[in-house]
């Protein structure tokens, strides 16, 4: 039987190493204090046997206790109980993420209080079909830092932002290469739309966005498995954006940012032709030098906008869009896609 009092020591010290490693910084263990090079931690780094270490890290795993590492061979993973399951659910105000890229589980602190939603798009500024992203950011600080300190994105210099526009060819290869990885980390799901209507747009523009979120649902109502899934998924997508700040370049000019927000959510809380659940939008005031949420949604419409026209293998999943939302406005049909961490429903 695990006695409590070291039991809770010892979670202290699980849940202190996947900060101070994700965030780079020193760390207090025994007698020794070591530095830490920014590191997203594995849960089999807590139990691993020692290894010819190489980094700050390395040498830290290898001071831990052998009754440190017996316990957590189990306590890391027990279901409900384990040290990883007392993370997630918040554990002496700090919380854990895990998340899981191919057959790699990777464990990151929460940084955030809340979670936000970034909408930004990708092409806009050319005569081309544009993405519209809105993308769901569970930990907007976190994910900020990991492209920061992790991959060392630069920023541009006139502003202090990220913008992938602005980024050389290597920084984008190496976002490009770490796709799964990048989505992982910054989202918990996303919604990407590719079409022309914002320069071919007839009609008013606040229909037109509407109509965009609507077609990504509709449509498919007597299409066998499509109309439980769509629903789901939309369902998902209201939860993800109600009640939660929302942040929105200015990119849908004559459609205020504040109106493209309201859409959004309005848009997602409708079912059937005329009922609408309980919803509340939350705009955040915020230009994008100031909102990590919108320099986080310009680098993943970035990586998207690049990984579709290059055609390229990507994790994305295809949302046939709904033909009769846009027939009026634009000859070509809006394509959509969407990626949702863990189970789609």
């Amino acid at each position: 039987m695990v006695d409590k009092k070291k039991d809770t020591t010892e979670l202290d010290v699980f849940i202190n190493i996947i900060d101070k490693a994700y965030q780079g910084s020193s760390f207090q263990y025994g007698k020794e204090t070591f530095r830490l090079a920014p590191t997203l931690v594995r849960p089999a780094d807590f139990h691993r046997k020692p290894c010819n270490a190489k980094t700050s890290y390395e040498h830290l795993l290898n001071a831990l206790d052998p009754a440190f590492k017996t316990l957590a061979t189990s306590e890391v993973y027990r279901a409900d109980t384990g040290w990883i399951a007392k993370g997630v659910n918040g554990y002496k105000g700090y919380k854990i993420r895990q998340i899981t890229v191919g057959e790699e589980a990777f464990l990151l602190p929460n940084i955030s209080k809340q979670p936000t939603v970034g909408i930004d798009t990708s092409g806009y500024h050319s005569n081309t079909d544009t993405i519209i992203i809105i993308c769901s950011i569970p930990d907007p600080d976190g994910a900020y830092l990991w492209l920061e300190k992790h991959l060392k994105l630069p920023k541009d210099l006139q502003n202090n932002e990220f913008h992938w526009s602005k980024l050389k060819h290597k920084y984008k290869r190496v976002l490009l290469d770490n796709f799964e990885l990048v989505l992982a980390v910054c989202c918990d799901c996303l919604l990407a739309i590719k079409s022309n209507i914002l320069f071919a747009h007839k009609g008013k523009m606040g229909d037109v966005f509407a109509n965009l979120v609507e077609g990504c649902f509709s449509g498919f109502e007597n299409v066998p498995n499509q109309a439980e899934f769509r629903a789901n998924l939309k369902q998902r997508f209201f939860r993800a954006v109600n009640r939660v700040e929302v942040h929105c370049d200015d990119d849908f000019t004559p459609l205020a940012p504040d109106k493209v927000v309201r859409l959004l959510v309005q848009t997602l809380a409708k079912h059937g032709s005329d009922y609408f659940e309980s919803y509340t939008p939350l705009f955040a005031t915020l230009y994008s030098h100031e909102s990590k949420s919108i320099q986080i949604a310009d680098i993943i419409a970035g990586m998207i906008k690049t990984v579709l026209e290059s055609k390229e293998t990507t994790l994305l999943n295809p949302l046939p869009f709904d033909a009769r939302k846009l027939y009026r406005q634009s000859k070509q049909l809006p394509k959509a896609y969407f990626w949702v961490v863990g189970e789609y429903l």
